[in-house]
């Protein structure tokens, strides 16, 4: 026959095992004071047990008696064997009354060891008050249930603790009695059990993200079977299919989940907390508009019900998706940006420290976008850090890592990006969001340095983590693929381009972001097949819709502008590309991108080469070289290294002509191209590189008197 499940709020068996455990503790210490070290194995047992957030199900009789066993064996204890103690005291319990008299006995504890306090004395104190909340048939049901638990150990007792115990036979009447009213074989799920299970389970995918393991898929499913009323369930599916990216799951989940809200009107701060997980959602799959009215809505309910907790996390989101919109449509109007301002300035008075933190980051990147001196920037910054220090929320801590980051990559600094990069990589916290930004941002450094082989070992290793998570997963897969992308654009292999290419489009259909960036990479594709005018309109199209969304893709603008220049260059269309130069060079210089300051420096050096002004173009680029040699990418600086050899080759042919002395010395000019052959070949870049050894070969005369090792 098949076993019926009962539930209970809280006593099962296994707690009265534990109970026994106590009393037999409590009763040790009694009789023997000279035991207490002694018996610490077991006290820490206990505890661990009775706070063991993932208690369910709870372990067989066996499985207790089997833990018991190994601290018996462990501890210098030749009297006490708590195994068969707790054998001995379980087989003494015959009816249902002597179950409940041994749980309400233990009162007698209370003046002396079960202080109001303890983790034993709550927890006692816990179980009576439950044996005394049963009805008859909850006794009853505990009862088959504890016979059950116990009939079913393969262990017996010695008869060292069994000399007076009663041992009851096979088939009792109670048995028979129970067999027909089905109330034998009977599991009991402690609901209180499965309630703090299934939250340890929502910290956990809070925390970690990704794909459950199937251990605990089961025990979930068997809760869902058995107590479908546990609303924190319905709560994990909702995140788990946030996370995999499947919205009808999510929604489904999260009306099943907000159907516990209490439909008392004495009871509706519930509602503003549901109204907070609806504006996750929103949020989570990007319906900007939705989140904002959900975020109203529950901020009008916050005020009402005076619940600052959760205006707290509502003006936070509210922040959040104000300052990062990019629509114009729903841009930030000037009351809405007072009523922000005021918010955060009543968050401070009220000392919300996370709404303090969020609101500083937000600040450093408005700055960044309006290009704000550098010391105002940081000064934002370190506000943050120090909030973010004492803030409770550590994925805080980590956001600000990150934007750390990016604005030292932004001012030119990969040594102080790539600190606070591997800030949140070694950190076991981040969320897997933040924590694939970060490793992103490390490979595509390690690449920008040549280094390949390291930036696709590191994204190799962390592709484990993200399994299930479709942000994460999403933005792993375009940055690989954009590596790939890079490196045979590198090495011009125009198959292969066109391949990743395909690939690329598909993985960065719902980011802008991702977007953008795939539609540069085609418009150098375009370029390097020969069709510059193409490429060229490709980057008209990027600057106008990064135009239309306002000033906060400046940078992007900036390296647009720029590769414009580069691609008339590349066609010897110096006149149309010198303007295009000049406005990258102004951007760059107003918001202090200090990458595409230098290069298009570099770039309007190469123009008046071709000017016949080396000296001006030489003088330019030694302005600027020893920060790029110090602080930039291993591409940048080949680049400047190859236009600096032609300025110094550029020179020397002045100088010959006007038969003046050589104000150059070829060792200068072989230092420089030998640097930049280097550069581009631990990059792999092909055509580069090609453009040095030719530069090479048309001095080749002068070179080769300097013993230059390829001529």
């Amino acid at each position: 026959m098949e076993a019926f499940v009962a539930k209970t709020s809280m006593l099962t068996p296994h707690k009265i095992s534990l109970l026994i455990l106590i009393e037999a503790y409590w009763e040790i210490i009694e009789t023997d004071s000279t035991t207490p070290e002694k018996l610490e194995p077991l006290l820490f047992f206990l505890i661990e047990k009775i706070s063991d957030e993932q208690r369910f199900p709870e372990p067989t009789l066996k499985e207790l008696c089997d833990e018991l066993t190994k601290i018996s064996d462990n501890t210098d204890n030749t009297t006490n064997n708590f195994s068969e103690i707790l054998l001995a005291k379980l087989v003494i319990i015959v009816t249902p009354h002597e179950l409940t008299f041994s749980i309400k006995e233990m009162k007698r504890f209370f003046t002396r060891d079960a202080r109001k306090y303890s983790l034993l004395g709550i927890f006692v104190r816990r179980c009576i008050l439950e044996m005394n909340k049963l009805m008859f048939d909850d006794i009853s049901r505990l009862y088959n249930a504890f016979i059950e638990y116990r009939d079913k150990r393969t262990t017996k007792p010695s008869t060292l603790f069994m000399k007076d115990a009663y041992v009851p036979l096979e088939v009792s009447e109670m048995t028979e009695l129970a067999q027909r009213f089905h109330m034998h074989k009977q599991e009991l799920i402690p609901k209180n059990d499965a309630e703090s299970f299934s939250h340890y389970v929502i910290t956990q995918l809070r925390k970690y993200g990704g794909i459950l393991p199937l251990e605990i898929e089961e025990k979930l499913r068997k809760i869902h079977d058995r107590i479908p009323e546990i609303s924190s369930i319905y709560y994990i599916e909702f995140v788990k299919y946030m996370q995999t990216g499947e919205y009808e799951g999510a929604l489904t989940n999260f009306y099943k989940y907000s159907n516990f809200c209490p439909d008392d009107p004495e009871n509706r701060s519930w509602y503003q907390y549901v109204l907070l997980n609806l504006v996750v959602l929103h949020a989570k799959f990007g319906h900007k508009e939705q989140a904002i009215l959900a975020i109203r809505e529950a901020i009008e309910m916050a005020r009402e019900n005076n619940d600052q907790e959760c205006l707290r996390f509502a003006l936070s989101w509210l922040y959040r998706l104000k300052s990062s919109d990019q629509t114009i449509g729903t841009r930030v109007s000037a009351s809405e940006q007072q009523m922000l301002e005021s918010l955060i300035s009543k968050a401070k008075q009220a000392n919300f420290m996370y709404l303090q933190a969020l609101g500083e980051l937000g600040k450093s990147q408005r700055q960044i976008q309006q290009g704000s001196p550098p010391t105002e920037v940081f000064e934002s910054l370190l506000r943050s850090s120090v909030l973010n220090m004492n803030c409770p929320f550590k994925t805080m801590r980590f956001q600000g890592h990150l934007l750390n980051a990016s604005v030292w990559q932004t001012y030119g600094s990969d040594t102080l990006a790539n600190l606070f990069t591997n800030e949140v990589i070694n950190n076991p916290d981040p969320s897997p969001e933040d924590r694939v930004t970060a490793i992103c941002q490390l490979a595509d450094n390690h690449v920008s340095h040549g280094n390949y082989l390291n930036a696709f070992e590191v994204l190799a290793k962390s592709k484990v983590r993200f399994n299930g998570i479709r942000r994460a997963v999403s933005q792993w897969v375009f940055c690989f693929e954009k590596l790939m992308y890079q490196k045979s654009f590198n090495r011009d292999e125009i198959f292969n381009i066109g391949a990743i290419e395909h690939q690329i489009r598909a993985c960065c259909q719902d980011d802008d972001l991702f977007r953008a960036d795939f539609e540069f990479n085609r418009a150098l594709y375009l370029a390097k097949t020969d069709r510059p005018d193409e490429g060229v309109d490709v980057l008209h199209k990027l600057i106008n819709q990064s135009c239309r969304i306002g000033n906060q893709n400046q940078m992007l603008v900036a390296n647009y502008l720029l590769k414009i220049a580069e691609i008339r260059i590349e066609t010897e269309d110096l006149t149309s590309a010198l303007p295009y130069v000049l406005s990258s060079l102004c951007l760059s210089e107003r918001f202090h991108y200090q990458s595409s300051y230098f290069l298009a420096i570099i770039r309007l050096a190469q123009i008046l080469l071709n000017f016949e002004l080396a000296g001006r173009a030489r003088s330019m680029i030694e302005k600027i070289m020893p920060v790029i040699l110090a602080e930039h990418s291993l591409h940048l600086q080949s680049i400047a290294q190859y236009i600096y050899a032609q300025c110094l080759i550029a020179c020397i042919n002045q100088d010959l002509q006007a038969n003046r002395k050589q104000s150059i010395n070829w060792q200068d000019v072989l230092y420089a191209l030998d640097a930049s052959r280097i550069g581009f070949k631990d990059l792999e870049s092909i055509s580069e590189l090609l453009n040095v050894l030719q530069l090479i070969n048309s001095d080749a005369d002068k070179l080769r008197t300097l013993s230059y090792p390829f001529l």
